[in-house]
């Protein structure tokens, strides 16, 4: 529990520090294409750290690789499925009937790793203002799993978000 919110601390650190544009020299992008290619150290003195503001210049807050099936596994262990569903992912039941959260087709190519993070720990974070995605209080219907996920199943669950790359509901839109 303490690592999640020691990594929401820094997510929450690195967009107040603006720390937002990453120059592709410094850090390679991230995705499918790119698993298991993680940046290399940045190297920076303490005194340049601090005239930066404590974050190194171009710096952001990147999620380390996962196992997309490792977290295909969390994906189930939570029942996700009873809320989202995936063209081409079979899942216990069926979420056809009790859908209330967003189809996650094709979402690994509409988002970065980060957004997903975020929105597992924090899903008022970012609110969808579509029916059945706000409850009555007008926060968003999807529960946080903050306290019910271990770091490394936090980091897997994204990378098999990631991995739901294709086919996407919304042709055209968002594509990250």
């Amino acid at each position: 529990m303490a690592d999640f919110r020691r990594i929401a601390a820094m997510l929450v650190l690195a967009g107040l520090l603006g720390c937002t544009e990453v120059p592709p020299q410094q850090h390679p992008p991230r995705g499918p294409e790119t698993t298991g290619k993680a940046r290399g150290p940045i190297r920076i003195t303490d005194d340049e750290l601090h005239r930066h503001g404590g974050t190194p210049p171009g710096w952001k807050f990147t999620v380390p690789d996962g196992d997309p099936e490792a977290g295909r596994a969390v994906f189930i262990k939570l029942e996700c499925y009873s809320c989202h569903q995936a063209n081409g992912e079979k899942f216990p039941g069926s979420a056809t009937e009790r859908q209330t959260g967003p189809d996650l087709t094709g979402v690994g190519d509409e988002h970065p790793a980060e957004y997903f993070a975020e929105a597992i720990l924090n899903p008022n974070a970012v609110i969808i203002t579509e029916p059945g995605y706000v409850g009555q209080d007008g926060l968003s219907t999807m529960p946080s799993y903050a306290d019910l996920l271990s770091l490394q199943e936090w980091i897997d669950l994204v990378a098999y978000l990631r991995s739901l790359t294709g086919g996407s509901p919304h042709p055209g839109e968002g594509r990250y």
